[in-house]
């Protein structure tokens, strides 16, 4: 039978009753004595049906868990992507998109979370202009969660597995372009002779740009740096560490370096300023890369043997920010570089993954791989002209074995 009780004179009543034999559980009733009796009849009526097996104990604390605030589960779910080992900047995104999502779609229970309600709100933000990019971040973010919960039996299914993503390549809204070896040239070269732009002296931005173009480092990997990450002791076998805490893929990445630029590295680290990161890098680097672009640029063109050369160049994309097919050159894009270098020169795909260190091959080759015009210009040359007679053909005359073995050869039998 079922305990009920109350502290003081005037306060709420409490129930106490057997979940299991050798084990009581204490709950807190109400004020109305008969109110609380009813509930107890409930309470011990329950567990002696759990005990028989007639209630599911899994289904009722899957009820339980979709009808609590998503916020609990959030703070759940943050202690999860910590102990995964990701980064704060990720985990404050994710659950930025969580909770926009959820606000805008008026989820506030995991029982609430409905596919077409997100679907139709996936619609509202492509009307309003929002890109695929930008709307699969928000999805994706709501789709770990929700799988999340019910791998860990907070949700009898997953709501969001029949949500699918949207096709980026179909609506790129940034697109971004590998810059040539002679543009790479003159804004590294350029870059060194010039002043300070980003708090970063003309020969730490030089640096930069020829150290990410030579590993395809991303930039907070670079940013991350310190100069205990370069392996300098042997020359020919240089090498960079981008720690696991930075790493894209949660793993230490050791990159290696040729020899040219190892030896560049020595005397940037000797004369450098004494400080923990290598590179003051901005937060903003797309504007000091467009300003050095500029820069690069007009140098290039100051450079022109000719009046009628420099007017050329004044209306050529060399060195522009944004080219005339709208792709950009922004930091990132020297990463796209790298990569696009190695599938020139003839690296095989399989390297080529190896050293852009990503996931498949299919991202190396489709995503960041680019080729200029004259890549392409110089492949449908190597193709026949249509328009071309072609040759005579010599008159056919009729032939006899003496034709095909010319007497005194013997012949030889299978």
């Amino acid at each position: 039978m079922a305990g009920i009780y109350r502290r003081k004179k005037g306060g709420c009543y409490y129930i106490t009753y057997q979940v299991r034999p050798g084990r009581r559980k204490t709950v807190t009733g109400c004020k109305d004595r008969a109110a609380t009796e009813a509930l107890a009849r409930k309470l011990e009526a329950d567990a002696m049906l759990r005990r028989e097996g007639v209630i599911d104990a899994r289904a009722e604390k899957l009820a339980q868990w979709e009808s609590a605030p998503i916020e609990q589960h959030l703070d759940a779910f943050e202690q999860a992507m910590q102990g995964k080992g990701s980064t704060a900047k990720h985990i404050r995104s994710t659950l930025a998109y969580i909770r926009r999502l959820s606000e805008a779609c008026g989820f506030e229970r995991p029982a609430d979370i409905d596919a077409a309600r997100v679907a139709a709100h996936v619609a509202h933000l492509k009307r309003e202009g929002a890109g695929a990019r930008a709307i699969n971040a928000r999805l994706t973010a709501y789709k770990s969660f929700t799988r999340w919960m019910f791998r860990n039996e907070r949700l009898r299914t997953d709501p969001m597995m029949q949500v699918a993503k949207l096709n980026a390549k179909a609506d790129r809204r940034r697109q971004r372009r590998a810059l040539s070896d002679e543009e790479v040239a003159w804004l590294i070269s350029a870059t060194e002779k010039d002043g300070v732009v980003a708090r970063m002296a003309g020969p730490e931005r030089s640096m930069l740009y020829r150290l990410a173009v030579e590993t395809g480092l991303r930039a907070s990997e670079l940013r991350s740096l310190t100069p205990e990450s370069f392996g300098l002791a042997d020359l020919d076998r240089a090498t960079v560490m981008v720690a696991a805490a930075y790493s894209k893929h949660r793993r230490d990445d050791v990159v290696p370096l040729r020899r040219d630029l190892a030896d560049a590295l020595v005397a940037f680290l000797e004369d450098g300023p004494a400080r923990t990161a290598v590179f003051a890098m901005p937060t903003r680097t797309a504007e000091m890369m467009k300003a050095d672009l500029e820069a690069a640029r007009q140098k290039w063109i100051d450079d022109a043997p000719t009046g009628k050369e420099r007017k050329a160049r004044e209306h050529s994309g060399f060195l522009t920010y944004k080219d005339p097919s709208d792709r950009i050159a922004d930091f990132h894009a020297l990463r796209h570089t790298f990569i696009t270098r190695l599938a020139r020169s003839g690296v095989a795909p399989a390297v080529a993954k190896s050293l852009a260190r990503h996931s498949t091959i299919t991202l190396t080759m489709d995503h960041y791989t680019h080729t200029l015009i004259e890549d392409e210009r110089a492949a449908l040359a190597r193709l026949p002209e249509l328009g071309a007679k072609a040759p005579a053909k010599e008159p056919v005359r009729a032939t006899s074995t003496e034709d095909v073995y010319p007497p005194g050869r013997a012949i030889a039998h299978a």
